[in-house]
């Protein structure tokens, strides 16, 4: 189950649609092969008080333990069979080069957050 909650009136973000686009699909897909029994995957789209556009995938799967959390984003660092450890490294630089953050956070045995932050237009202007 995919459950989509977005904010009204979110503020625009300039940014390059398909390295995005890129950032999403493997935050969304890493999700969903973390919950092989099933799960809901949560996407919440708002604007928080810093004027920055919060993105947040949230999963119910098996959860990351603290010392991979600490890890991820390192090149070549996989906890994948056949993962090649860039995935995340690469969404964590294309969001830094957006101006924007990109955090993981999870509570092993209840799943795992993806929280997005990036600069809206607005705050840039």
């Amino acid at each position: 189950m995919i459950q989509i909650n977005v904010q009204p009136n979110v503020p625009d973000v300039l940014c390059d649609v398909n390295q995005i686009k890129q950032v999403l699909v493997n935050l969304m897909k890493n999700a969903i092969e973390a919950m092989p029994e099933g799960g809901a995957l949560r996407i919440r789209i708002q604007e928080d008080k810093a004027k920055d556009v919060r993105i947040e995938i949230a999963d119910e799967g098996i959860g990351i333990p603290k010392h991979v959390i600490e890890r991820l984003g390192e090149p070549f660092y996989t906890t994948k069979e056949s993962g090649t450890g860039l995935g995340l490294t690469v969404c964590f630089k294309i969001i830094q080069a957006h101006g924007g953050v990109l955090s993981l956070s999870s509570i092993p045995g209840q799943g795992a957050v993806a929280e997005i932050r990036l600069p809206s237009q607005d705050k840039q202007s």
